[in-house]
């Protein structure tokens, strides 16, 4: 039987201030929450071990047991109560390289259930992805110096970011320089995600999401998705995703891909190997053999032959 420890960034964290971001909160907090319940229902599992902060609700079972951070109690605190080679789930944002930093942190004791460090380095770096992907003759969208006579639209993010975070669209003659962001071509195309799991290599596609959008003056904001929106792209976006995996050896779990269509041609624009707020909106739309395929994989390790059986579309908001 198995016992994981659950540790998500926001949530854990020794003072939350509820109110400053309170979309990224909603979606951290709906998003472990999913986790807990998905995972809970497997007879594999004995114990999920929640970190979580003492204002915040938990999920009451018997296979939950949370233990709480305050101010004098931070969540590294709670970790070193755990017997070395714990095995722990991290979501954490890649914003200022926060992931890598509580990765190499956490795995110094424990198992992380998780990318390798090197996978990670790559991932929490935009630019450093891109250029990576970009050898590897992956489709990718294009990155822009801002002495190219380009007079399109572009979007501007930060190198290093979670989701849609300080993101803006603009047209280049009105854009200032700002330090640690990239700039890329805006595409009008219709804008998507899938889920994978992998390990060594291989991979499995979960799900085809259609990602929904609000653009208001220059912010660009991702707010939800339509669970199984592009269902009917899989076998294209499944060769997307055998490619990544044999490039990436280090890909472990679940992953997360964001993609666009220009000239019916799918082109990566980031790669985020972790949990996302996607995850939560797959019962909505697959089956529950779907969502206990990535429960089994975090148990046994191991991919299994079964398919992802899709029910409907479903319009998730974060």
């Amino acid at each position: 039987m198995k016992k994981l420890i659950l540790l998500e960034y926001f949530t854990s964290q020794s003072s939350i201030l509820k109110n400053r971001d309170k979309g990224i909160f909603r979606e951290a907090l709906n998003l472990a929450n999913s986790i807990i319940r998905n995972f809970i229902k497997s007879r594999d599992i004995e114990k999920i071990y929640v970190i979580r902060n003492k204002n915040l609700k938990t999920i009451e079972s018997d296979k939950v047991k949370t233990y709480f951070t305050n101010p004098e109690i931070s969540y590294t605190d709670i970790l070193n109560r755990f017997k070395k080679k714990s095995e722990v789930i991290i979501i954490a944002p890649e914003t200022n390289n926060l992931s890598s930093k509580i990765y190499s942190h956490v795995s110094r004791n424990h198992v992380v259930l998780g990318p390798s460090i090197s996978s990670l380095n790559t991932f929490s770096s935009k630019t450093k992805m891109l250029m990576k992907l970009r050898r590897l003759n992956l489709p990718i969208v294009e990155n822009y110096n801002l002495d190219l006579n380009y007079k399109g639209k572009i979007i501007c993010k930060p190198d290093t970011s979670a989701g849609s975070e300080n993101t803006f669209v603009t047209n280049k003659n009105n854009y200032e320089k700002k330090k640690g962001y990239l700039v890329q071509k805006f595409y009008n195309g219709k804008k998507g995600s899938f889920l994978m799991l992998c390990k060594n290599g291989k991979s499995k596609v979960i799900c085809c999401n259609e990602q929904l959008l609000n653009l208001k003056k220059e912010k660009i904001q991702q707010v939800g998705c339509i669970m199984g929106g592009l269902e009917k792209h899989r076998n294209e976006i499944e060769i997307i995703a055998n490619r990544i995996s044999k490039n990436f050896k280090g890909l472990f779990g679940i992953v997360g891909v964001d993609i666009v269509i220009e000239n019916k041609k799918w082109l990566i624009i980031e790669i985020n190997p972790r949990f996302t707020s996607a995850y939560s909106g797959l019962n909505k739309s697959y089956s529950s053999l779907t969502i206990k395929d990535i429960t089994d994989f975090y148990v046994h390790k191991k991919l299994n032959d079964t398919q992802p059986i899709f029910l409907k579309k479903y319009e998730y908001y974060f």
